[in-house]
């Protein structure tokens, strides 16, 4: 449910309206509405650091983390370490050393790995041969194809072969040093290709040598930072504190000047609930104030006015969900307790396979007991996870395997869905879902506009629920009265006729034909269109079983085909697990996505959803 609001407007001295701000502020309870010509990414006074301590919060996690894991206790600090701002640049400084090293450690490896191939060499001797001699040492490589033979290779070229790795010859060539060679010109004169290398600036030993310092700065690094992660409280402190000072200086640049300034005009909402106690702190603060519900707002304000929900430990757990499309309007019907049991049934008939539902049980209070930050998504999961046992049950697919092919159930078998069962109940649950809809959308227009507008819709409800009664009962076998019958045929005819000329209540009967055949129309191409793409909900249900069926079947071929006891069944095991899992995270995601798309498009559409809600933000100190 949306919880009901007041808004206030405040009127306040211009020289009283730092301390009053403070003080609402530390009251934390008005959403105040603001001119937003003030932006918090134009402050350059804290924007800027609380960016910095964002990244570094960031970076640290790893060595928070870490802390946390082995339980160390806050340690003592010098006074002068403990200011934010030189532990922010401490941090800063630590982490940028830790990043540079690392990179030269990445680097130091690769050009090692490359240097003990050339084992150890002096650069000046090499130097010093080249312009006394007139000789130069050229290093290259070719394929092991060409060298079949090493010594023969050294016997037709100037060449010393000094490694062989991963199928490459690696050599030095010595040539005149007056001459210039590439690639080219040394594959030319070998008859094979050729490609020339560049000797490493240092030999393996020193780069060795130079690896290892880089490697105790890194560890020092490590070290440091480590340090600095329980510290890490200083810095969330200060990031909060950054924070409030950020919203008090935006909110009150935000607030409209009145009488060439001398007057502050606050205006907000808070839930009428609360109005008591606020009411109180007014009274003390000794300003001038008005306080007026929201519902007696004219609709222009609408948008205005923030939304705070409120409901069930059930339908609390979707309210994730409805945040992805929009929050309702403050005039709306919160739809998340309505759409909460059809989105986990959704979910559940997609996923469709029991042993699935179980495992998800089981992962949900595992989430539960060891993280309590995720608890509401733990719990959000273990009803998608009963959801998805319950249809699994009725499809008759544990991990794959086709439970009416057990006749170890016996006469449970029968109470097993087949495809057309399974196909026409994902029509039965989007025809209800798509019903249930449009009453949300009578009862959505009766509470905006009042009854009468909402006439037409109830006549569309008749002629739908009415008819359908009346062409489902003979297919069923059900004999009707002729009094029910009756009764159900005149309420089709009211329902045609407010249909069809109640269409706007505000028009005249005659322009109203013509908008109830328009209506007439894009309901009914829209109501099948609609109904059909819950078919997707059998679709996805069935492909999942199919595929787990598939990697059982693998599995077992697999092993069969092996016929070595112990290998056979370690190689089954692991098909069964990689395709399951497979299978497992590819299900959870359309279970997911088409769930979400059969919420926000048909049952939005039908229940009139509007949306554009903006959330209950009150100013406070976080």
């Amino acid at each position: 449910m949306i919880v009901p609001m007041t808004s206030y407007s405040i009127v306040v001295h211009h020289r009283d309206f730092a301390s009053f701000m403070e003080r609402l502020q530390e009251k934390g309870l008005l959403d105040i509405r603001q001119n937003e010509v003030y932006e918090e990414k134009s402050d350059e006074e804290f924007y800027p650091v609380l960016q910095r301590t964002e990244k570094v919060l960031q970076a640290m996690k790893p060595w928070a983390k870490k802390a946390r894991s082995e339980k160390h206790a806050p340690v003592a600090v010098h006074e002068e370490n403990t200011h934010p701002e030189r532990l922010l640049e401490e941090c800063e400084a630590a982490l940028s050393d830790w990043r540079y090293n690392a990179g030269r450690l990445q680097e130091l490896e690769e050009k090692c790995r490359q240097a003990k191939l050339w084992g150890e060499f002096d650069v000046e001797r090499i130097e010093r041969l080249r312009a006394e001699t007139g000789l130069q040492l050229v290093a290259a490589k070719t394929s092991e194809k060409n060298v079949p033979d090493k010594d023969a290779f050294q016997a037709q070229f100037p060449v010393s072969v000094v490694a062989r790795l991963a199928g490459e010859v690696y050599f030095i060539w010595v040539s005149d040093a007056a001459r210039t060679l590439s690639s080219e010109s040394l594959s030319a004169q070998a008859g094979f290709q050729i490609n020339m290398l560049t000797l490493p600036s240092k030999p393996f030993s020193a780069l060795e040598k130079e690896y290892g310092a880089v490697k105790e700065e890194y560890e020092e690094n490590q070290r440091q930072l480590g340090l600095f992660a329980l510290r890490l409280d200083i810095l969330k402190r200060y990031k909060a504190d950054r924070m409030n000072r950020l919203s008090y200086k935006t909110v009150s640049r935000n607030v409209p000047r009145q009488a060439e300034g001398t007057l502050m005009l606050i205006e907000g909402f808070l839930p009428t609930e609360r109005c008591a106690e606020f009411d109180a702190f007014l009274e003390s603060e000794q300003v001038v104030y008005r306080s007026i519900e929201a519902d007696r707002l004219p609709d222009e304000d609408t948008p205005r006015i923030p939304v705070l929900l409120r409901n069930n430990r059930f339908a609390r757990l979707f309210e994730p969900i409805t945040n992805l499309f929009s929050l309702p309007n403050y005039r709306e019907l919160d739809l998340t307790p309505m759409l909460a049991p059809f989105f986990m049934a959704f979910f559940g008939f997609c996923l469709g396979d029991a042993g699935y539902g179980l495992l998800l049980m089981g992962a949900a209070l595992f989430i539960v007991k060891k993280y309590p930050a995720a608890k509401a998504y733990g719990w959000l999961t273990f009803w998608f996870g009963l959801a998805t046992v319950v249809f699994g049950s009725l499809s008759g697919t544990f991990f794959g395997i086709s439970l009416v092919n057990i006749e170890a159930l016996g006469r449970l078998r029968s109470y097993i869905f087949d495809s057309n069962k399974m196909m026409t109940l994902s029509l039965v649950i989007g025809g209800v879902q798509i019903l249930f809809g449009m009453l949300m959308n009578v009862i959505r227009i009766t509470k905006m506009k009042g009854f009468r507008y909402a006439l037409h819709k109830v006549g569309w409800l008749a002629v739908i629920v009415c008819g359908g009664v009346l062409v489902g009962a003979p297919m069923l076998g059900l004999l009707l009265p002729s009094v029910v019958v009756y009764l159900l045929e005149a309420l089709v005819i009211l329902g045609a006729v407010l249909a069809l000329f109640y269409n706007n209540p505000d028009k005249n009967p005659l322009f109203n034909v013509g908008l109830g055949l328009w209506d007439t129309y894009n309901t009914a191409t829209g109501l099948v269109g609609d109904l059909l793409s819950y078919i997707r909900l059998f679709a996805l249900g069935l492909t999942g079983g199919i595929l787990g069926s598939v990697f059982n079947t693998l599995a077992l071929d697999a092993a069969n085909g092996v016929g070595v006891p112990v290998v056979s069944q370690l190689i089954m095991l692991f098909i069964l697990l990689f395709g399951h899992s497979l299978n497992l995270a590819l299900c959870v995601l359309g279970s997911v996505v088409h769930p979400l798309r059969l919420t926000f498009v048909e049952f939005y559409k039908n229940a009139g959803f509007a949306g554009g809600g903006k959330a209950y933000n009150p100013f406070k100190i976080n």
